[in-house]
């Protein structure tokens, strides 16, 4: 995920700020229904329901409902639809994001899927995983509301400290704008755009959970939200205006359903989201949500499409 989608000590505000803190639109009626064509590509091998795995603190897009508890978000009716179409009962399972890919891709695999706002990427797919595409997205950075800090490109977080979820682009990205790989360690040949320039070190806090970096931002913890575009726009809603985007998004690339490579349910889900593309539950489930701006047509329902589109944050 290239994800994202913060919180002051009351409860009720937490649960304001973490995105999965609202109650989700209701479902819309008329959903899709089993298509013949579709569910005979699904291997009677593959058991069901199929297992498929979501980090659900990413508001709008997965997170946890807290009137009842349950796994919301377009990005699970999304699932859910494809499923639908498939002819295939599923289960949603709530796991750290950074633990999904070693999960889909173990000798004995807990789950099928990982529909969790993943950006493709030569990394993941050299990890052993194959990615449908199904939505563009780009990166965007939050700050607090009080804040007079502006973020119009990577080189404004140099001097601050960004909180960012562990396992995500924006983790991969902010480090490497400083010329390191996660955790510290320095990339060979790569510069520090930071010091290059006369500035101060840019500081990365990565958190298990997108909501846990949500926090740091609102107790003052951390200057800069660093996340997913259309989730740090959904944040200055979830917080009540405690939270303002600042900047232009950057580096919009596909989201992709991951799955091991080759994995035998690769085609039936790759058509299944054209039949929903094609039919118009996606782009309901997307006005649903109010997050229509990233919508693809079927014709980029495509295989490993880790391509970026117009200006990317990170040189």
């Amino acid at each position: 995920m290239k994800r994202i989608p913060i919180v002051l000590a009351a409860a009720a505000m937490t649960l304001a700020a973490c995105g999965g803190s609202t109650a989700g639109p209701a479902a819309s009626s008329g959903g899709p229904s089993k298509v013949a064509s579709i569910a005979a590509e699904v291997p009677s091998s593959v058991p069901t329901p199929i297992q498929i795995a979501t980090d659900a603190t990413y508001s709008p897009d997965e997170y946890i409902d807290p009137t009842t508890g349950d796994i919301v978000g377009w990005d699970i009716d999304l699932g859910k639809a494809i499923c639908k179409v498939m002819g295939v009962a599923c289960t949603f399972n709530n796991v750290t994001f950074d633990s999904i890919i070693p999960q889909l891709t173990a000798s004995n695999p807990r789950y099928v899927l990982g529909i969790s706002s993943f950006t493709p990427t030569a990394d993941r797919e050299a990890k052993g995983i194959d990615f449908v595409s199904y939505y563009k997205a780009g990166e965007g950075w939050v700050v607090a509301a009080s804040s007079s800090i502006t973020v119009n490109s990577a080189a404004d977080m140099c001097g601050h400290n960004i909180a960012v979820e562990t396992g995500t682009t924006e983790e991969t990205d902010a480090w490497g704008y400083i010329g390191k790989q996660v955790g510290g360690t320095a990339m060979a040949g790569a510069k520090d755009n930071c010091t290059s320039a006369g500035k101060q070190d840019l500081k990365v806090s990565s958190f298990e959970k997108q909501t846990d970096a949500n926090t740091a931002l609102l107790s003052g913890r951390a200057d800069i939200g660093f996340l997913d575009s259309q989730i740090a726009a959904y944040q200055v809603k979830a917080t009540s205006g405690k939270v303002k985007t600042t900047g232009q998004g950057c580096s919009v690339a596909p989201y992709g359903i991951a799955m091991a490579k080759g994995s035998p349910v690769e085609k039936a889900v790759q058509d299944a989201v054209k039949y929903l593309i094609d039919n118009g539950y996606y782009k309901t489930i997307l006005q649903t949500w109010s997050v229509a701006d990233g919508a693809i047509a079927s014709s980029d329902v495509k295989i490993n499409d880790n391509n970026s589109i117009g200006a990317t944050c990170v040189p």
